[in-house]
C-alpha cells in the first residue's frame, strides 16, 4: 500500500494531464491547464517507514547477565575482598564469644555480688585466756584489692597458743597488705608466710610443743578462695541451708581410712579417745596437710561466708548455728554470741566467728 491521500477524479471523456517531469535546464515552473480542464495533483511521495527495533529475548538478558557477574566475581581481586570481609566476620564472632564467656564466668547465679559487710564474734568463755585471733582487712578495700578473713586457733593443751596464733594471723595480714598477688595463689603464699613466722617464733626445739589452726577466706569480684589448717571451719550460708565448706584435719579421718583398708572397723574409728587429734597444725614444721579446693566458690548476694573455731561449731548444732546467722552480718554476730553464751557450758571453749555478708551496692543492711 502507498502512504498518502490520491484525490478521486470525475468519470468523464477528459483525460489526465501527463505529470512533468523536470528539465535538466532551470526549472520553469508548468503553465496552467486549459480552463475546466482537470488535473491531478502530484503524486505523494511516501513516508519512510520508522525501522523497527529488534525486540530482546526475554531469555537471553538473564544468561548474559550471570555470565557478567560471574566474570567479575571471578577477578582475583574481588576474591581478596571476599577473604578480608570473612576474616573480620570471625575476628568478631571470636570477640563475642570471648566477652560472653568472661560474662558467665564473671556473673554467676544470682548476680554479682557488689558489696560486703563483716560481723565478728570473739569471746574468751570459760578458759583463763583467749587463745583465739582473727583479723579482718578494711571492708574500704575489698573493691581494689579484695578481702582477706583470717581466724586462728591456739592449741589449749599446748603453751603458747595464744602467741602461735597471733604470729600467724599478724604474718598473713601483713603480707597481703603489703604484696598483693593473684588471687588463685595469694592464700597459699600469705600461709606460707605464716609458718614460716610461726616456726621462727617456735624454733627447732619448740616445733610440736605449741601451735594453732588456721582458716583464711579471700574474696575477690563475686568469688570466694579459701583454706584451712586444722580444724577451724569455713561455712557458707545460702538460702537457708548451711553448709561445710572444707575438711578438718583430726585423727578420725584417718582411722577411718584405715577402717575402709580393714586395719579397724568403723565403731571404733569413730569411738577413738584421740580421734579429735589434730594431724596438720601451725607449729609442726612442715605442713602435712592443707585444705584447698580446686576452684574459687562463686558468692551470690544474700550468702554469708563464716570461719569460725570449734568453740563455735562445738557449742552450737547446725540448725542452732544456723537460726543464730539469720538478719545482717552484726546482728547474726551478736545472735551467735547470745546462742553460745545461752548454752552455759562450765568449760566453754574460747570462741571466734566471722561473718561476712554478701549483697549488691544500695542494698539496705
Amino acid at each position: 500500500m502507498i502512504a498518502g491521500r490520491i484525490r478521486t477524479l470525475p468519470l468523464s471523456g477528459a483525460s489526465l494531464a501527463p505529470e512533468q517531469t523536470p528539465s535538466p535546464l532551470p526549472t520553469i515552473a508548468p503553465s496552467a491547464p486549459p480552463s475546466g480542464e482537470p488535473t491531478a495533483s502530484p503524486t505523494p511521495q511516501p513516508s519512510p517507514l520508522p525501522t523497527p527495533v529488534p525486540s530482546a529475548d526475554p531469555g537471553a538478558a538473564p544468561s548474559e547477565g550471570l555470565e557478567q557477574a560471574a566474570e567479575f566475581l571471578w577477578q582475583p581481586w574481588m576474591w581478596g575482598i571476599v577473604a578480608a570481609v570473612v576474616a573480620i566476620a570471625v575476628v568478631i564472632l571470636v570477640i563475642l564469644l570471648v566477652r560472653r564467656h568472661r560474662s558467665r564466668r564473671a556473673t554467676p547465679a544470682g548476680g554479682n555480688v557488689t558489696s560486703l559487710a563483716v560481723g565478728k564474734v570473739h569471746e574468751q568463755g570459760a578458759r583463763k585466756s583467749q587463745q583465739d585471733c582473727f583479723a579482718v582487712s578494711p571492708v574500704e578495700m575489698a573493691r581494689d584489692r579484695g578481702l582477706l578473713a583470717v581466724v586462728a586457733d591456739g592449741m589449749g593443751g599446748l603453751s603458747d597458743g595464744d602467741r602461735v596464733s597471733q604470729a600467724a594471723v599478724g604474718a598473713m595480714l601483713d603480707a597481703f597488705l603489703s604484696s598483693p598477688a593473684d588471687p588463685a595463689i595469694l592464700l597459699p603464699s600469705l600461709l606460707a608466710r605464716a609458718n614460716r613466722a610461726v616456726n621462727a617464733l617456735l624454733g627447732e626445739e619448740g616445733l610440736n610443743q605449741s601451735g594453732s589452726t588456721l582458716a583464711a577466706a579471700y574474696i575477690r569480684d563475686g568469688a570466694a578462695y579459701y583454706l584451712s589448717v586444722g580444724d577451724s571451719r569455713i561455712c557458707l550460708l545460702r538460702a537457708g541451708e548451711l553448709y561445710q565448706l572444707n575438711r578438718e584435719h583430726i585423727y578420725r579421718n584417718e582411722l577411718l581410712v584405715g577402717a575402709v583398708n580393714g586395719s579397724d572397723t568403723f565403731e571404733q574409728a569413730v569411738a577413738h579417745p584421740k580421734a579429735g587429734g589434730l594431724t596438720s597444725y601451725l607449729g609442726m614444721g612442715q605442713l602435712k596437710y592443707v585444705d584447698l579446693p580446686a576452684a574459687p566458690l562463686w558468692l551470690r548476694p544474700g550468702d554469708k561466708l563464716v570461719l569460725m573455731s570449734d568453740g563455735v561449731y562445738n557449742a552450737l548444732s547446725p540448725a542452732e548455728l544456723t537460726r543464730a546467722l539469720d538478719g545482717d552480718a552484726r546482728r547474726a554476730a551478736e545472735q551467735v554470741a547470745a546462742a553460745v553464751q545461752a548454752k552455759g557450758y562450765a568449760h566453754q571453749d574460747n570462741y571466734t566467728a566471722i561473718i561476712i555478708q554478701c549483697g549488691k551496692e544500695g542494698d539496705r543492711p
